[in-house]
């Protein structure tokens, strides 16, 4: 009378097998730049942006500015990702405060100063 409560086959009661781990993709370590973070670049094609402090929206053509590569987009933690405009370049701001903004650029549209 109290079998019923248990099930008579072992299997009810084995493991369920989960599914095996997927496998780590390998990281692509970055390599050496043409313009590494701290160089001298000049902006030699025209680029125009919105965001420069003290314009108020207006547009302001990039081309022809000085200024330092602060980082790059294209390296996470010593690992390659994937970006559009790898060149963090802080520029100054045109009015001659001696305060500085950032723009992000491709490489093409930079050379060294």
């Amino acid at each position: 009378p109290v079998s019923f409560m248990f099930a008579s086959s072992t299997r009810a009661f084995a493991p369920r097998r989960s599914a095996p781990a997927p496998a780590l993709r390998a990281r692509r370590t970055t390599t050496a730049t043409a313009m590494p973070v701290g160089t001298a670049v000049k902006v030699k094609s025209s680029v125009i942006v919105f965001h420069v402090p003290k314009t108020k929206g207006a547009a302001t053509d990039l081309q022809g500015m000085q200024g330092v590569v602060d980082s790059r987009a294209d390296d996470h933690e010593g690992i390659a990702v994937s970006a559009t405009l790898a060149c963090r370049v802080k520029l100054p701001v045109p009015d001659g405060n001696g305060k500085t903004f950032i723009a992000h650029l491709d490489e093409d549209e930079l050379e060294l100063a």
